[in-house]
């Protein structure tokens, strides 16, 4: 996230996993890339997951139907379907596309060094296909069918990944790989269009097919994070310090961070980089204390926010706030740090598990039909909305469904919200989200702490880090 609101998990990841990997372990790697909320087992296969449940009584998911793939479904949708009332007999418009059946291809990290890293992502994108094929009809006339591929925490597994999909599917739907500048290439190439959960990479943010729906630029911040943050603590801002891993992308949005920050009035005493491979965090402690620090931003992996505030227990040092991303938004990072990283606050553009919102509601409850244990994760609930954006944009283009159609239509999406699952994103655009929400961690729980509903949104900072 960090590129703002929301994106630092994934450019952080990212950029740890490609910029210092040549010199980490495996080991090491896996600290620094597992995403909050990973559940997965590291399965590296290719496997098809054929979505096409038919609709039950009982809107649960039923075993993949009769409906012959080369004939439209003729039954109208259901009221309120997010397919609309489409119908029709548009036939094989493109590649992937049939009579009876559109094909959508998930690419994500699965296995690699980091197991299950961004397997969340296609479990949630299952979980949409399933409840979308049982309980909202078709999308003129065709159901949908997902194949997923691994694309191995590689850039060489993502081009591959992407290329078969290229064959194989209609187009890419929720997914996300650490090193997606590799598949970059294949899809421009056959022009899929690409509606990611996000782009890590600048690379792929540059290809014209593909787009996050978690839209982020390094180089935008958004006020509003800023913002709330001196609303919520007026008594701290002029002692701030921003601490972050050594590493490319981590530095480079923390100095987009900080300077967006600092152009709303907060003033920063301590800013000091991380090496990763750095063990003793005690110094760094002294030296928040030396300066007064009463903010303390991080920017990096959530192990090592852990590791940081073990650090900052053990010398008795409290601030008024730590402050992180949403990587550390995630039931393993309450486990990790225990005690110590209570109060820790983190910003967010997508809504709270704890609060009730309908379409969050939906993703966990079949998310829990198609992994059962697995836990919601942000990077899941985007790719939850990426599926989402891509029914809705298909029901609007029609029977006569083409690859350029959906590009096209995607160009002009620029205030998607999935229902109010996520804050309006630019994902046409390509821009930041101005939106985004304070959450803490209290007493074993999380809470919001502003704005005191939704979002509070502001204007986008262009720093020129990063850009």
């Amino acid at each position: 996230m960090r590129r703002r609101t929301a994106l630092i998990p994934v450019v952080v990841i990212c950029a740890l996993l490609a910029g210092c990997g040549s010199r980490l372990t495996d080991e090491q790697r896996a600290a620094l890339a597992v995403p909050r909320g990973g559940t997965g087992t590291g399965q590296g296969v290719v496997a098809e997951e054929d979505g096409a449940a038919v609709p039950g009584s009982d809107g649960t998911a039923a075993q993949p139907g009769s409906t012959d793939a080369q004939q439209p479904d003729g039954r109208p949708n259901p009221p309120g379907s997010i397919a609309g009332a489409c119908q029709g007999t548009g036939g094989a418009t493109d590649k992937g596309v049939t009579a009876g059946e559109i094909t959508v291809a998930n690419v994500s990290d699965i296995s690699g060094p980091v197991p299950g890293i961004f397997q969340s992502a296609q479990q949630a994108t299952k979980a949409f296909v399933e409840y979308f094929n049982a309980t909202q009809g078709t999308v003129c006339g065709r159901k949908l069918k997902l194949v997923s591929f691994d694309s191995r925490t590689d850039s060489g597994g993502d081009q591959q990944a992407t290329s078969q999909a290229c064959e194989q599917a209609f187009a890419l739907v929720g997914s996300m790989s650490a090193f997606d500048q590799g598949g970059g290439p294949a899809a421009a190439g056959c022009g899929i269009p690409d509606l990611r959960a996000s782009t890590v990479t600048a690379q792929r943010q540059r290809t014209p097919v593909s787009f996050g729906v978690a839209s982020n630029v390094v180089n935008l911040v958004s006020s509003a994070g800023p913002d709330l943050v001196k609303s919520s603590f007026p008594g701290a801002i002029g002692n701030a310090a921003y601490l972050y891993l050594n590493a490319d992308a981590s530095a480079q949005n923390a100095r987009s961070m900080q300077k967006a920050a600092e152009a709303r009035g907060i003033k920063f005493v301590y800013s000091q980089a991380i090496d990763i491979t750095d063990v003793n965090y005690a110094p760094y402690v002294a030296k928040l204390k030396e300066t007064g620090a009463k903010l303390v931003y991080w920017m990096g992996s959530a192990q090592y926010a852990v590791r940081l505030q073990q650090a900052m227990r053990q010398q008795g040092f409290t601030p008024e706030a730590f402050i992180t991303d949403p990587s550390a938004y995630d039931p393993q990072y309450l486990k990790q740090g225990g005690a110590a990283v209570d109060g820790t606050v983190v910003y967010t553009n997508g809504a709270l598990f704890e609060e009730n919102n309908a379409q969050v509601a939906l993703y966990k409850q079949w998310l829990g039909r198609v992994a059962p244990g697995a836990a919601p994760s942000y990077f899941g609930m985007f790719a939850w909305a990426a599926a989402r954006l891509f029914v809705q944009t298909a029901a609007k283009i029609g029977p006569q469904l083409t690859r350029k159609a959906m590009v096209d239509a995607i160009r002009g999406v620029h205030d998607f919200t999935a229902e109010g699952m996520v804050a309006p994103q630019d994902v046409g655009g390509k821009r930041t989200s101005a939106c985004m929400t304070l959450v803490r961690l209290k007493g074993g729980a999380w809470s919001r702490l502003a704005p005191a509903s939704g979002y509070s949104c502001g204007t986008l900072i262009d720093t020129g880090a990063g850009g």
